[in-house]
């Protein structure tokens, strides 16, 4: 409100996993079942003279019906979302601790393209994880060329202190990483639209 009191029209709301957004009790209106991040969005969209909304980024696993509903019907909603994969691979996908199956994404996406008008799709993706095979990147690109996404962030693994995935033997090849990311880039990101807001 203050944003928009002092000519702001346009917000993103950010977070690591934004819509697990949590409301506190006394927020919380108990008579509803809807997701909490939905009871935000909802509330902020009534905010008089606000014109647009964004937020990143989603996780898979929080996003539910009454998310989708709200981007479908809302006229605030910047129809574009960013909605990170990793991989194609369930086995890599249980390895990054994701906790959803690559058929589960897959129907998530076209769930979400069933009901959104013009929605625009951008995702991240990390190739070359530990003990990531030809076969299990091959997974990843038949996901990528099913989904058809607008832009994809695509990065090399490299191992972050502090995580699980650092106790693992990094044991793909450097040239290995570019190669396979280079063969998504091309796939994804050469034929990216003008219309895609890169600030996303």
């Amino acid at each position: 409100k203050n944003l928009v009191e002092n000519g702001i029209n346009e917000v993103t709301l950010l977070g690591q996993n934004v819509n697990s957004y949590k409301l506190t009790k006394e927020q919380n209106n108990k008579e509803t079942k809807k997701q909490d991040f939905v009871i935000l969005l909802e509330k902020i969209e009534k905010i008089k003279n606000l014109k647009k909304i964004s937020f990143l980024t989603s996780h898979p696993k929080d996003i539910g019906e009454d998310l989708i509903n709200w981007m479908a019907n809302s006229v605030k909603f910047s129809k574009q979302l960013h909605l990170p994969v990793q991989s194609g691979d369930n086995e890599i996908l249980k390895k990054m601790n994701r906790h959803y199956t690559s058929e589960q994404y897959l129907h998530l996406i076209e769930n979400c393209k069933l009901k959104i008008e013009n929605l625009c799709l951008t995702t991240d993706v990390i190739v070359g994880f530990p003990s990531e095979t030809q076969k299990q990147f091959e997974n990843t690109v038949k996901l990528c060329k099913k989904v058809k996404f607008n832009m994809a962030f695509i990065s090399k693994y490299s191992p972050r202190p502090g995580t699980p995935s650092a106790k693992m033997k990094d044991n793909v090849p450097q040239v290995e990483k570019k190669r396979r990311w280079k063969i998504l880039n091309d796939l994804i990101n050469k034929k990216r639209t003008d219309h895609i807001d890169l600030s996303l």
